[in-house]
């Protein structure tokens, strides 16, 4: 069977789902895949002869460039548009949910770079060494400004 041309790719790139199971895909890249196309999901580039990360690919290395302008220390691989986006939207969620005695206080808290209580089991936001939380306990700065900081950043790869 042979791969058809906009297949859905799995994540790493290896495999397509032909409608009911997920087949390998074939070492030609499986038909007419031009050498640089970007999977579906835009994480993978065909090098010619096999699914690399795209590392270089839009909003991947743009996001990490525009988190460390911001101040933000984070592995490439780790700047992902949409783990950036999504652990963006559900600290942001919870932050404004709190009152602004609260708010203060884990500013007050982050500030000192105590981000990671977080993902203190008491606190239950993020998950323990969640990339993001880590690169903003890195900066003086208060979750407040981390959060607008990286939705400044977002924006800017996604205009």
């Amino acid at each position: 069977m042979s791969m058809p041309d906009g297949a859905q790719l799995s994540e790493d790139g290896k495999y397509w789902w032909d409608g009911s199971d997920w087949q390998p895909v074939p070492e030609d890249g499986g038909g007419s895949v031009e050498v640089g196309q970007l999977s579906e999901d835009g994480q993978w580039k065909w090098d010619g002869s096999q699914w690399q990360p795209a590392e270089d690919a839009e909003g991947g290395s743009g996001l990490h460039e525009a988190l460390t302008s911001q101040g933000f220390d984070i592995a490439p691989e780790a700047a992902d548009v949409d783990y950036v986006t999504q652990i963006h939207e559900h600290l942001n969620n919870w932050y404004q949910g709190l009152d602004a005695n609260a708010q203060a206080i884990v500013d007050s808290l982050s500030a000192d770079g105590a981000d990671t209580l977080l993902a203190d089991p008491e606190v239950g936001v993020v998950s323990a060494d969640d990339p993001l939380v880590v690169a903003f306990a890195g900066t003086d700065k208060t979750l407040g400004e981390s959060l607008e900081a990286t939705g400044q950043a977002l924006e800017q790869v996604q205009s």
